[in-house]
């Protein structure tokens, strides 16, 4: 008989507080990860070329040194074996070559008009891919008729940096030109950089992974007191803002839970004073009420003009006293004991119920559905809200019309809910006004204009006495548009403490 339409908008709230919440945790893990992937990227990719930078320049500075070290060697012109210039180029070069060694880094090729000088030893040295560049006569022919005195250059064995000089020497045969060239083999340096970089990536990942778990917990830390605040938040109600933010520290939040309690404290004030005014005005206004419709009841009735006036003054002042009575009723709500549940057999409770209605209204009075099963309610407090109910529904059906009240078990939210309803005849009820029905001195007469001649409707506050006893039953009330669409169907729902297994009623 109910509506979902509560129950997908209570469950929607509930989605949104948590996506909020949820989102919020994962953007601060979000912003956390992307600063630190920064830093880690930044990191590797400074350490990769200042690693790079370095080798580059350890290279160009061994070629350097080697081409140095070589003039040097050549500027003395003289055979170490005898105190005589050499004969030839190949000697002095075979001889400078012979002095050095550069094991599998380095390597010093000369070259002349007939040979290809080098040091055999350094075949034997070469790397698992047993390249070497003086084996290589096309690279090394592009090498030395390269206009370029240095360079890099790629090689099956990976980049090999390069330099050369050349030298003449003038013998008994004429003038010997040649050059020697100076290469260094970087590849094992790349591959121990290669190696540094991969390492390092698995460690900033491996970190990468261990500041989201911290990041997880720390965000968890700093959304704690918005938890907190939300928590608080949902706990307010209209009859009970007496729950407060727990401050800790002097930081910004503290100081908006400083700000948020100190809100509440004035709303509880301020609440507190409409309670106790309106209780005060209540229990005031129904002594003079009393007293002026005892002496009117006194007075003598001699004409017809005064006996009508008489009586609708006495009408008037048993309105009044309606409405006195339904303030003090809404006054009453606010308090812990308003309703005092008790074991209640449902079945008996709708019995009664519509054995009490018979005299409202002139119409039939049928039950259409009863739930069995006993349950924790105010029977007294349950019954006043379905006659309210009951006796709105007089109000707009045609008389000798048919009125149906039913229970039924509903299952809301994972927890079984007793639905208590009455079904009229009358026109039905606007969409636009139905969320605002049971809101209190509201007064909707379109469905039946003649209830304001009457004052049928008194004060606007029936249905929000309703509303008051289904919410300190932890409960709802809804109104539905009947399959017929003929009436509306007005109810109050209370959640019980049955198990989910029994069966429900639709």
């Amino acid at each position: 008989m109910m509506t979902s339409t509560t129950t997908v908008m209570m469950i929607k709230n509930r989605l949104n507080r948590l996506w909020f919440i949820s989102s919020s945790r994962w953007r601060i893990i979000a912003w956390m990860m992307l600063a630190t992937s920064f830093a880690i990227l930044g990191l590797i990719f400074s350490v990769r070329e200042i690693l790079l930078s370095d080798l580059d320049r350890e290279a160009n500075d061994q070629i350097i040194r080697e081409i140095s070290e070589f003039r040097e060697f050549s500027q003395e012109s003289t055979d170490p074996t005898a105190p005589l210039p050499y004969n030839n180029l190949e000697d002095m070069m075979q001889t400078y070559i012979s002095r050095q060694f550069f094991g599998t880094s380095g390597q010093l090729i000369g070259v002349t008009d007939s040979q290809v000088l080098y040091l055999k030893e350094q075949d034997n040295q070469a790397s698992a891919t047993g390249y070497r560049v003086h084996q290589d006569t096309d690279l090394l022919d592009t090498i030395t008729r390269s206009e370029s005195a240095s360079g890099v250059e790629n090689t099956p064995d990976g980049p090999v940096h390069w330099g050369k000089t050349s030298i003449s020497i003038t013998t008994n045969d004429g003038k010997d030109e040649g050059q020697l060239i100076v290469v260094q083999y970087i590849q094992p340096q790349l591959d121990d950089i290669r190696f540094i970089i991969n390492t390092m990536v698995g460690v900033g990942f491996a970190g990468l992974l261990l500041t989201s778990v911290f990041s997880w917990f720390i965000a968890g830390q700093i959304l704690k007191p918005i938890r907190t605040l939300r928590t608080v938040a949902e706990d307010i109600t209209d009859k009970n803002i007496s729950a407060r933010v727990p401050v800790q520290g002097d930081d910004d939040i503290s100081a908006m839970s400083m700000t948020f309690n100190q809100m509440l404290d004035r709303l509880e004030a301020s609440s507190t004073m409409q309670r106790q005014f309106l209780d005060d005005v209540s229990h005031e206004l129904r002594t003079p009420i009393t007293i002026v419709r005892g002496h009117l009841e006194l007075m003598e009735r001699t004409t017809q003009d005064q006996q009508a006036t008489l009586d609708l003054v006495d009408d008037e002042l048993e309105r009044m006293g309606r409405i006195v009575g339904d303030l003090l009723l809404l006054a009453k709500s606010e308090r812990p004991d308003f309703v005092r549940p008790q074991r209640t057999d449902v079945a008996d409770l709708i019995i009664s119920l519509e054995s009490k209605v018979q005299a409202v209204g002139k119409h039939r009075w049928v039950i259409s559905d009863i739930a069995e099963g006993e349950v924790n309610l105010d029977a007294q407090r349950v019954t006043q809200a379905m006659i309210q109910l009951a006796a709105n529904a007089a109000q707009y059906s045609p008389e000798n019309s048919v009125i149906s009240l039913g229970t039924a078990y509903v299952d809301r939210e994972g927890r079984k809910h007793l639905n208590l309803w009455v079904q009229d005849q009358g026109p039905g009820v606007d969409p636009n006004d139905a969320p605002h029905l049971f809101d209190r001195y509201r007064r909707e007469s379109s469905r039946n204009p003649n209830a304001i001649e009457k004052h049928a409707l008194g004060a606007g506050i029936g249905l929000a006495i309703v509303q008051a006893i289904a919410e300190s039953h932890d409960g709802s009330v809804w109104v539905a548009t009947p399959d017929s669409e003929i009436g509306s169907v007005f109810g109050l729902s209370i959640p019980t403490d049955l198990s989910l297994d029994m069966k429900v009623s639709a």
